[in-house]
């Protein structure tokens, strides 16, 4: 709750339900090592960083990563919440010059994504990206599917995130 004065008064303010919303991805907040298990790469795993940081006054969550691999771009994802559609949103930018618009959902130790709809780049397939959340809150299991037609997946790559820093 917010405390605002008006006239001399001293007034309430509610937070909205996307700055609940919003407040609710504090959990990813700080750096992260990334263990990328990709099947087309003959090392069992590809490593990297990534880090997550308030973005305007905690109005957006910013999260920044790269791989230690020149096959995988590094990435820029701007985290906002949709009131009216009750859908988080994944603004995502990568050094290949892509630009992506994902749903995403955050419930229940389960982090979800999903595109499948054109946005600012055409729809050449389907993804959904699932990860669970372990109980100490500092992995994360995930796993990233494609689909041509929306309704045969295929495994493309697993995903584990390992808390280093936790932002204070």
């Amino acid at each position: 709750m917010k405390f605002s004065k008006e006239k001399g008064k001293l007034l309430f303010m509610k937070k909205s339900i996307r700055d609940e919303m919003i407040n609710r991805l504090e959990f990813f907040l700080g750096k992260w090592e990334i263990e990328v298990i990709h099947p087309h790469f003959q090392t069992n795993s590809i490593y990297g960083q990534t880090k997550f940081d308030w973005m305007e006054r905690e109005k957006f969550m910013v999260q920044r990563t790269s791989i230690n691999q020149s096959e995988f771009p590094s990435s820029t994802i701007v985290y906002d919440y949709d009131s009216n559609s009750g859908t988080y949103l994944q603004h995502y930018f990568d050094s290949r010059g892509v630009t992506r618009l994902y749903n995403m959902s955050f419930e229940n130790n389960y982090w979800k994504v999903w595109r499948d709809t054109s946005d600012f780049s055409q729809l050449d397939f389907y993804q959904r990206f699932v990860g669970e959340i372990n109980e100490s809150g500092d992995t994360i299991q995930c796993s990233w599917e494609t689909s041509h037609d929306g309704s045969h997946w295929e495994h493309d790559f697993r995903l584990i995130y390992r808390k280093v820093i936790q932002k204070t």
